[in-house]
């Protein structure tokens, strides 16, 4: 029997004593793989699922594009049926594996409920500057040009200095990309930032950014870089909320797992999964016979590769699925 470190936990507290173990814990880690799964409430469709309000989402970018942006690709989706962007997500997307994969999407304005959906992705090679800073622990010459908030800069330029700063702290968020500058969180001048109007690139006319106690020296270059492309279009569905709700879930919903011919095993790993707090399955590599066959209900499996296959975690987002009569979000997270 294969043994997940739920199960391993159970045999110490039962016994109190780490030998209780033996034959179950093997070399590797009991976390390799984590199932886990929250339920979901679709008896009334919302965030993340339907956007009344579709300026909120923000782009990929570490400086978001304005309100009024949004709301200009949003009245051409509206008056048009369709419209193109660069780098904003209208259709949600949910982490899976190295990639993303989109979740469906809905839109309310006028009482009219709609489905926007992507009609044509690309991938686009774009010359484009970035800004970053980095800290550092020399004090800044008697002759250093510093720069300390509040800055008195353009709206533009202010906005990017704060992201500049605040992505010192934020780390590889996964979703904006990896570093530009090895370890450096950059912001991109995207379509929607003015490089030819920014006092910051391509030399910042200081020599030091002060924040707090804390001085950081300014870095800037210009790469090539590939930028995600969305075509979206939009279908009405109904003036009807209830006729919306019934059309939206069966959209949301994936699969029945109680439909399925689930081994004893598998089902053992959904069991523990949706069990109380924490909702949370894991086990060490490989995965055992029980948790491969949910993988492959849950539609992961085909794009699962071999552990030693990744460097860092991923993780495979927002399936959802029924069993036993609740529904649930369900996630794999692989941690090597």
């Amino acid at each position: 029997m294969r043994c997940s470190r739920r199960h391993a936990l159970r045999l110490i507290g039962a016994s109190g004593m780490l030998t209780a173990t033996a034959g179950c814990l093997n070399s590797g880690s009991l976390d390799d793989y984590a199932l886990i799964a929250s339920e979901l409430d679709l008896s009334s469709v919302r965030r993340p699922y339907l956007w009344p309000d579709p300026t909120a989402i923000e782009a990929t970018t570490r400086v978001d594009f304005t309100t009024e942006t949004k709301q200009q690709y949003t009245s051409e989706l509206y008056d048009t049926g369709s419209v193109t962007v660069q780098q904003w997500p209208l259709v949600g997307r949910d982490r899976w594996g190295n990639d993303t994969r989109p979740r469906p999407t809905f839109l309310q304005r006028d009482g009219i409920f709609y489905q926007v959906q992507i009609s044509e992705e690309r991938r686009l090679d774009r010359d484009r500057w970035h800004f970053a800073v980095t800290r550092t622990d020399e004090s800044p010459a008697d002759d250093a040009t510093v720069e300390r908030p509040p800055f008195d800069r353009s709206s533009q330029d202010k906005r990017i200095l704060e992201a500049a700063l605040d992505a010192v702290y934020a780390g590889n968020d996964g979703f904006l990309g990896d570093p530009q500058f090895e370890d450096l969180q950059t912001v991109e001048y995207h379509q929607h930032l003015d490089a030819e109007a920014s006092a910051l690139v391509p030399s910042p006319p200081f020599d030091y950014v002060e924040r707090g106690e804390e001085y950081f020296r300014p870095v800037t270059e210009q790469r090539t870089v590939t930028v995600p492309e969305w075509t979206y279009t939009l279908e009405e569905i109904s003036t009807n909320r209830a006729t919306f709700e019934e059309y939206a879930r069966t959209a949301i919903l994936e699969l029945d797992l109680s439909s399925r011919d689930l081994s004893e095993a598998a089902r053992g790993v959904i069991d523990d999964a949706i069990s109380e707090e924490p909702r949370r399955y894991e086990e060490g590599a490989p995965p055992s016979d029980g948790l491969a066959e949910v993988l492959d209900a849950l539609g992961i499996a085909g794009d699962l590769q071999p552990i030693d296959s990744y460097d860092d975690r991923v993780d495979f987002r927002g399936v959802v699925a029924e069993y036993e009569g609740t529904v649930y979000r369900f996630s794999l997270i692989v941690t090597p």
